[in-house]
């Protein structure tokens, strides 16, 4: 199920514009540390995804101060995008299941007008 639910997730438009967008900006994030702090690239691609997923990193931090007010914003930016994706995630979850459910009802119904049908010509 989760397996089909993650194609049918990836199959909508808007979904997957939002799973574009999560890249850009974790990208983003990725050449500011890079270009601005002058890190290597897995401190930035690591910088960039514990910000982005809000664990944080202490062990590296912006120095410079342009690349503090960078990463500023790219904490703003990166936590509401987070949010939104987790949201956007389970309310797809929820409308799969409510999917299934609709779905599992109208089968229960018809199989039980089948038997129905089923005993009514037998009398």
């Amino acid at each position: 199920m989760i397996v089909a639910t993650f194609r049918s997730f990836l199959n909508k438009k808007h979904y997957r514009h939002l799973i574009y967008t999560t890249f850009i900006v974790l990208l983003i994030g990725v050449l500011g540390f890079r270009f601005l702090e002058k890190w290597r690239w897995i401190d930035c691609i690591n910088y960039a995804v514990s910000t982005m997923v809000t664990t944080g990193n202490a062990s590296v931090q912006p120095v410079t101060d342009l690349g503090k007010i960078f990463n500023i914003f790219y904490m703003f930016i990166s936590v509401v995008l987070i949010l939104f994706f987790v949201n956007t995630i389970q309310r797809h979850f929820q409308d799969q299941r409510q999917s299934f459910q609709v779905k599992h009802l109208r089968h229960k119904k018809l199989a039980q007008k089948h038997v129905d049908e089923s005993l009514n010509r037998e009398i």
